[in-house]
């Protein structure tokens, strides 16, 4: 009997100190990662404390000639809290995986090593470019304004292009990859997880919010994380994920400044809200914002609310924000909280002084010190009475905290020498947003000082104002090449004050037709003034730049007298859409107010992409939305590799549509070679090919994507069908590419409630288009098709 028991527990204890059965799963942790290795499935998954899964079903493989060969038999070797080794059987060897602070180290015995697994990849995790410190070095930075003001330093941080498409900006509509990204940053917690150059990562097919990545370990590879991307490798000097809950998408903004400076009347604001509302309302258009000219002192001093001009606006601003409101729009206001002539006799302990003992004026007005609580609760009163005057958007200029800018500022005499001065500005910021609420727009417009209202700012403008002629935008494209980085990340971007797109004529000719304002500008920027307006070509690539990098929209003209064909571009490219920018990283920038007073645009060397590639994840299909520029003089043949350039894949043909010309192009499989006239901007989708009738572009929208509710193919019955939205006032065009041997049988298009629409169809070639009168309903549509491919 006691032999028995000996034997029974010597088995028990044999059994205890035995090695994990093959099929049960060995889990690592350290340093906020952990590693769950599972040789029954043969996969791993591998997590972070406040990533959460950041790989999951890690398989082994091996790659031979044509194919990879899947490594489902290994054993699991756990050594402390950090490593694990997975020994596989057939072939035999081992596979390291490390744990460090923010990364885990990879390695095989395996020369041809390939781990695949699937990445959680949803909207707040999207795949990107990241900044390559060997690339060609570049200064992300404000204005002079700051520096030449207020006597502060220049806000600058180094940038780099990077060495592979540095001529290529890409960007994102929907859930999207491509073969140029190897990192994913994580929007929330502003962390990129970077795998190796050598890794794909592509959507899956059954489930978009998941890449299937695809990560050769030679040897080595490395998993690693950089934390606080956007703060400690961009320079941001915070870092706070932008609420898009109110405003989905970016806005689109009439301002006065460039159509009238400060000679704006009452008048002028209701003739341009009028043409606003009837001809771009229904196209997306949103808010009409009054500019600088309304309420200037003797000593051009700003007081905001007490001293509006009654002769330009006889009606008052409560009259103003009305009428614009009677017309289904919204009112804007441009103003500089840092300041205020209204309180100076009465209370001269709200204000910043110098050390000479004067007081700071900011925009020609005494600036207030953000550290006293009575000049806050002006603040309040101030932004009460606006909201209850009906404005419900504000562009804050010299927007930044002077303490914090200003050497000459006499810091004894603020209210509180205690607080941090930034602490205060953002505490000023509070107090502005509580007043007016989420609802409301806030722009911001650093004046060339740091963006430390990240996180109270819907939209940041941080350029140089521009002038009207093709010069003058210059300040928007280099907006938008240095800032698109952060755009809907930490807020939107406001590439300047207005679009210029009115046609060319001389500085004589504008005497007659355009605001004193705007020659003069033109005229303190330029040398020699070369005239006013921009041409086609211009004015294409213009609203082709800002929508495709979805900143904010900024119309600028006297609108009235905007010609028919300019009124197009605008409604063919509105509304903003929801883009998100893939590349992390400044472009850079060193324009100046005075650049083009010595430099002709032609000689002006700035990094602005040649090439946008917009990838698009939508109802109206997966494909790339390509504007090729030709920033010269000159007309350019432009050569582009689909595959290199794009990231597309090697194994399919492409179907090219031109929007601009409305028209099929042809299939390609990897270069297209495109001609550009001189300052224009070539748009074309780019489809993949498919084995039957396809959607390949609309009228509507230059991204293809927008007015497109749902479509689908019914291959058993060869038809293809959608939903389109369309507008009463224009004819809706759609484009479809059909493959030589399949015939069209027949078109049909209902409305919503099952009214029949009257269609128009012509098939040249392999090029459908069907058009249809613009609805109030949906349309829908279908194409029934004949023969076979």
């Amino acid at each position: 009997m006691n032999r028995l028991l000996v034997i029974l527990v010597s088995m028990l204890i044999a059994i205890v100190a035995s090695p994990s059965r093959a099929e049960d799963p060995t889990s690592i942790g350290n340093q906020g990662w952990n590693i769950t290795a599972d040789p029954g499935r043969g996969v791993l998954n591998i997590e972070q404390e406040s990533l959460g899964l950041v790989l999951k079903d890690v398989r082994l493989n091996l790659q031979n000639e044509h194919e990879l060969l899947p490594l489902n038999e290994w054993s699991v070797e756990a050594a402390g809290k950090s490593v694990v080794t997975l020994h596989t059987r057939h072939p035999a060897g081992s596979w390291t995986f490390a744990i460090r602070q923010n990364s885990v180290n990879i390695s095989s015995t395996f020369t041809t090593a390939i781990l695949t697994a699937q990445a959680p990849a949803p909207q707040n995790r999207i795949p990107v470019r990241t900044l390559d410190p060997q690339g060609s070095p570049v200064d992300w930075r404000g204005t002079d304004e700051a520096m030449l003001a207020y006597g502060g330093t220049e806000t600058r941080n180094q940038s780099f292009l990077p060495r592979k498409n540095p001529e290529v900006m890409y960007l994102a509509l929907g859930l999207v990859s491509g073969s140029q990204f190897h990192g994913l940053f994580d929007r929330k917690l502003d962390v990129v997880i970077q795998f190796t150059d050598q890794t794909t990562l592509r959507r899956a097919d059954d489930d978009e919010t998941l890449l299937d990545v695809k990560m050769p370990v030679p040897g080595n590879a490395m998993i690693r994380l950089i934390p606080d991307y956007y703060t400690q490798v961009l320079g941001m000097p915070s870092y706070t994920p932008f609420d898009d809950t109110y405003f989905k998408a970016a806005p689109i903004v009439w301002s006065s400044w460039t159509g009238y400076y400060q000679d704006v009347t009452e008048n002028d604001i209701v003739r341009n809200t009028d043409w606003l509302a009837k001809n771009l309302k229904s196209y997306g258009f949103q808010f009409v914002q009054l500019d600088d000219g309304y309420d200037r002192g003797k000593n051009n001093e700003h007081s905001w609310i007490e001293n509006w001009d009654r002769l330009k606006f006889p009606h008052g601003p409560q009259w103003l924000t009305s009428y614009i409101k009677s017309k289904g729009l919204h009112a804007g206001l441009w103003l500089v909280p840092n300041a205020y002539a209204g309180a100076v006799d009465k209370h001269p302990d709200w204000y910043l002084y110098s050390t000479e003992g004067q007081i700071v004026h900011d925009y020609e007005t005494p600036a207030l010190d953000s550290t006293n609580p009575q000049a806050l609760g002006f603040l309040k009163t101030l932004f009460s009475t606006l909201d209850d005057w009906g404005f419900e958007y504000y562009k804050f200029d010299g927007e930044g905290s002077l303490p914090q800018t200003m050497t000459e500022l006499d810091r004894d005499r603020l209210f509180d020498r205690s607080v941090d001065p930034v602490a205060s500005y953002h505490n000023r910021l509070k107090v502005i947003r509580e007043t007016v609420g989420p609802h409301t727009f806030l722009e911001g417009c650093p004046a060339g000082m740091p963006l430390n209202g990240i996180g109270y700012f819907d939209s940041y403008f941080n350029g140089h104002d521009v002038f009207n002629n093709w010069s003058g935008m210059h300040a928007l494209f280099s907006s938008i090449s240095a800032n698109t980085f952060f755009n809907h990340i930490v807020a939107y971007v406001m590439p300047g004050e207005g679009l210029e797109l009115g046609t060319p004529m001389t500085m004589e000719v504008a005497k007659q037709k355009r605001a004193p304002g705007v020659l003069k500008e033109i005229s303190q920027r330029e040398s020699p003034a070369s005239g006013v307006g921009v041409t086609d070509a211009e004015a294409r690539t213009l609203v082709s730049y800002v929508s495709l990098t979805g900143v904010a929209y900024p119309v600028g003209n006297v609108m009235p007298d905007l010609p028919e064909q300019r009124l197009k571009l605008l409604r063919q490219t509105m509304p903003t859409m929801p883009i998100l920018p893939l590349d992390l990283f400044s472009r850079g920038t060193d324009l100046r107010d005075t650049t083009f007073r010595r430099v002709h645009p032609d000689d002006y060397i700035h990094n602005y992409p040649e090439v946008l590639d917009l990838k698009v994840q939508a109802p109206s299909g997966a494909y790339d939305v390509v504007a090729l520029t030709n920033w010269r003089s000159e007309a350019a043949t432009r050569t582009i590799s689909l595959i290199d350039k794009l990231g597309l894949e090697s194994d399919s043909g492409y179907i090219a549509f031109d929007f601009w010309n409305q028209k099929l192009l042809g299939v390609f499989t990897d270069r297209l070679q495109i001609d550009i006239e001189p300052h224009d901007t070539r748009v074309l989708s780019i489809h993949p090919l498919l084995k039957r009738p396809q959607l390949i572009g609309n009228a509507r929208h230059i991204t293809g994507a927008y007015s497109i509710l749902d479509q689908r193919w019914e291959a058993a019955n060869k038809k293809l069908s959608g939903t389109s939205e369309s507008l009463p006032e224009e004819i809706y065009t759609l484009w479809f590419h059909v493959p030589r041997g399949l015939t069209l049988s027949q078109v049909n298009l209902v409305s919503k409630t099952g009214r029949k629409i009257p269609a128009q169809h012509v098939l040249t070639g392999e090029s459908l288009m069907v058009s249809f009168p613009g609805q109030l309903e949906p349309v829908s549509w279908e194409l029934s098709f004949a023969g076979g491919v």
